[in-house]
C-alpha cells in the first residue's frame, strides 16, 4: 500500500513482472483528485495480473470471454460521503496487454501504462466512451492528467 498526504494506491502484484511505475501512478491520482475537483482524499486498488487471469475476470463480470487491457470496477461513492477517504474503486490492468499495446502504437510501456491507469481513474469517476461525445469528454480528463504528466505519445 502507498499512502501519501493526500491519497492511497493499494497495489498488488500477482505476476513475475517488476513493476517500475508506482511513483507515476501516484502523481496520476494525485492529479485525477485535481482534475475531477474531488475535495476529500481518495483511494484506489489496483491489481497487475496477466492475460489468462483478466480474461477470467472480464468474462465473469462483462460477459466477454477474451483478454482486455484494463478493466475498472467504480464504488458507489457518491454515497459515502461521510468517510474522510473516499474509495473510488478498483482497476485491474494486463501486464501483457500493456507490452503488446506499447509496441502496436509505438510508444513506452511508461506511457502506456500510465495511460491506461489515467483512463480506468476516468471511469471510477464515472466517465465512458460509449459515444463519441462522451469519449471526447472523457479523453479531455485524461489527456490533462497526462500532459500534467509531461508523458507524451
Amino acid at each position: 500500500m502507498y499512502e501519501n498526504k493526500k491519497n492511497i494506491l493499494n497495489f498488488c502484484n500477482e505476476t513475475h513482472y517488476k513493476f517500475r511505475f508506482l511513483k507515476e501512478f501516484k502523481e496520476i491520482l494525485n492529479l485525477a483528485q485535481k482534475e475531477f475537483n474531488i475535495k476529500k482524499n481518495i483511494s484506489v486498488d489496483l491489481l497487475l495480473t496477466d492475460n489468462e487471469n483478466i480474461k477470467q475476470i472480464s468474462n465473469t463480470y462483462r460477459n466477454k470471454n477474451k483478454p482486455t487491457d484494463i478493466l475498472s470496477f467504480p464504488t458507489d461513492w457518491n454515497q459515502l460521503n461521510f468517510l474522510d477517504i473516499l474509495p473510488i474503486g478498483e482497476i485491474i490492468i494486463s501486464y501483457e496487454k500493456v507490452k503488446e499495446q506499447a509496441k502496436e502504437y509505438g510508444h513506452s510501456i511508461k506511457r502506456e501504462y500510465c495511460y491506461l491507469f489515467a483512463h480506468g481513474i476516468a471511469h471510477l469517476f464515472g466517465f465512458d466512451h460509449l459515444t463519441k461525445e462522451e469519449e471526447d469528454k472523457m479523453n479531455y480528463y485524461v489527456d490533462n492528467i497526462m500532459k500534467k504528466m509531461e508523458i507524451n505519445r
